[in-house]
Order: C-alpha cells, then structure tokens, then sequence
C-alpha cells in the first residue's frame, strides 16, 4: 500500500477533482463528516467557511490511499486507516472536516481523503508535523494490522556487482572491452645481439661515486704548514690531482673534510 500526502488549497478545484469521473472507471462517495451536506460541492463550502476566517493559505490537506492492483479494500478498512494516520497527523478526532472518496482507474482502487487542517473546535489551523514521513510508516503499520502487501521499490533492488579485471575496461552498458596491451620494449643486447625483453634484462643497483668537496687552489699552499706528515700530504697532492680517488684518500686517512 502506497500513501501519498499534500497540503494543498483551492476548494473548488478539490471538489472537481473527486467528482470529475475522467479517466476514472468508477468514482464513489464513501464518506463526508458533516452530517447537514449533501454533496461534495455543499461539503467544500462548509470547509470553506470554517477556514475563511483565518489566514491559513493552504487549509486542505490531501492523501491518496493506493492498495496494490490485486487487492480491495473495504469502507471498514478505509475508515480504519484514516483513524489511524489522524493519530499520526495529530489531528483531533471529530473537530476536522473530512471527506473520503473511491475511484477505479485501469482496474486498480485507489481512495481520495481530504482534511480541512482548521479546527472546528478552536478555529485554527493545525499543521501536521513530517507527513510525508508519517504517511510511510502509517503505511507500514496498517500493512501488518490489514495483512496488506507491501510495495516493492526498484531502488532498493540488489544489483550485480563486476569485478574490474586487469586490461579490461566496463562500459557504461555493462559489457567488457578488453584494453589494448602495449608491445613490451625489445633492445638488443651489445655482446649477443640477441633481442632481449627490458623486463628480463638483469639490472644491478648503481654505486654512487663518492664526490669529496671541491677544494679551492689556496688549500694546497695551506697543506705543507697543516698537521699533516709528508706521506699524507703526497696523498693528498696525488688527489688533489686526479692521481687517485679521494675515497682512497679518505680510506687510508679517515674524515671526510678538511679542516681549515
């Protein structure tokens, strides 16, 4: 069962709405609460009046009562269900107008039941709190008390979750397009000559030469009257000029730099 809530106004275009037989089948007054009316427009009237004194610009309230296609409701039941969503609305029983009415269309029942929100007993207008959220859950209470169906959302359906493989890609309609896969690079190996995959080529980790800090020229002149002996002043001259490596300099000596 579906229950749909509005506040709406406009009397005359209500009662036209309920009465105008339209694409409706079948259209049937169930119910009006004031006893002294005898139609639909003698009913809108009346509530029109109890609402004119007041500033209230949408004084109806409006909710359709859809039951699923296979199922009938009774007036028993109907009465029953707009007992309770007045106890969810927070609307006095008895001190608002109502009026209910039944239409068929393509084979399927649905009811029409509208409220006057100004209270006859206070003659003022009673706004009902969330209804939309209240309807639903009257909805769902009333389902379990009348043994109705419950309406299946397609929203809420499960869907089929695909895995994304790798080198393919899901469209947008759901099917796999394989990627293209790049060729893998090819280099020729230089004592072979034989085409060698990049990926198989072994590779060795590179050892950073050590780089010593760059001496300026006037530091030779400061060795010879430095701490220095004369085997490590001759290793530092053979550096200083490219004879061996400052690692090895370094390696006999120990530090890594030079004091002024």
């Amino acid at each position: 069962m579906i229950i749909k809530s509005h506040i709406r106004g406009g009397f005359r275009d209500a009662a036209a709405y309920l009465k105008d037989q339209g694409q409706n089948e079948y259209t049937r007054l169930v119910e009006m609460s004031d006893p002294h009316v005898k139609n639909l427009d003698e009913a809108f009237k009346a509530m029109w009046a109890v609402s004119d004194g007041t500033k209230v610009k949408k004084p109806l309230h409006h909710v359709s009562i859809n039951p699923m296609k296979d199922e009938r409701l009774t007036d028993k039941q109907v009465r029953r269900i707009c007992k309770h969503l007045e106890e969810k609305y927070g609307y006095a029983h008895g001190e608002h107008q109502r009026v209910i009415v039944e239409h068929i269309k393509d084979g399927r029942q649905h009811f029409h039941v509208i409220w006057n929100r100004v209270s006859l007993k206070t003659g003022k207008p009673h706004y009902p709190y969330m209804h939309k959220k209240q309807s639903k859950i009257a909805a769902r209470e009333m389902e379990f008390e009348l043994g109705l169906k419950k309406p299946v959302s397609r929203r809420k359906t499960p869907k089929l979750r695909i895995r994304k493989r790798a080198n393919v890609r899901i469209s947008n309609s759901g099917r796999h397009t394989a990627l293209r896969k790049r060729p893998p690079a090819i280099r020729t190996s230089p004592k072979t000559s034989i085409p060698v995959l990049i990926s198989q080529q072994r590779t060795t980790p590179k050892i950073e030469k050590y780089n010593a800090p760059v001496r300026p020229a006037r530091f030779l002149s400061n060795v010879a009257s430095s701490a220095m002996c004369a085997a490590q002043q001759a290793d530092y001259r053979a550096a200083y000029e490219g004879k061996i490596t400052w690692r090895q300099y370094f390696q006999k000596w120990g530090g890594g730099e030079l004091s002024l």
